[in-house]
């Protein structure tokens, strides 16, 4: 805050964006993350670079703050589910003896499989997200 006393809230913003694994209170949760720091510095009409290192510094330490093995996992099945979908939606079919007419079915019968762990671990985040304290107290909203 001392160090950018007219930018700490957007960049505060920007932190808590690009790292918050909670969709509740994350309207950027699912936005793919090769477009997801545009998107969040043009929402907050950021005037500042994300290319200083303190800010570099801050939104690592952020990620490691939120990261737990069920972060990780979601990451992973969802960015290998966003790629998969992406292959299939733009990749022309060719048939023949050099076609991949045979690994794009091959992908869309694995999609169902992958679908379904995706499911599954967006379903161990949320529960991981909507952790209770001992004796059946809430949380506060960046502790959970």
């Amino acid at each position: 805050m001392d160090n950018y006393p007219e930018n700490h809230i957007p960049i505060y913003g920007y932190l808590f964006y690009m790292t918050c694994p909670d969709d509740s209170l994350n309207p950027f949760f699912n936005i793919p993350k090769d477009d997801k720091e545009e998107l969040i510095l043009k929402e907050l009409d950021a005037d500042f670079s994300t290319e200083d290192e303190l800010i570099i510094r801050a939104l690592e330490m952020c990620d490691k703050l939120y990261e737990t093995p069920v972060v990780r996992a979601y990451r992973g099945i969802s960015t290998m589910l966003d790629r998969l979908s992406v292959y299939m939606e733009k990749t022309p079919i060719s048939h023949g003896r050099d076609g991949n007419i045979n690994s794009l079915v091959a992908a869309a019968k694995n999609f169902e499989g992958i679908r379904m762990s995706f499911k599954g671990v967006y379903k161990d985040l949320k529960e991981e997200q909507n952790a209770r304290t001992r004796g059946g107290g809430e949380l506060a909203y960046d502790q959970k």
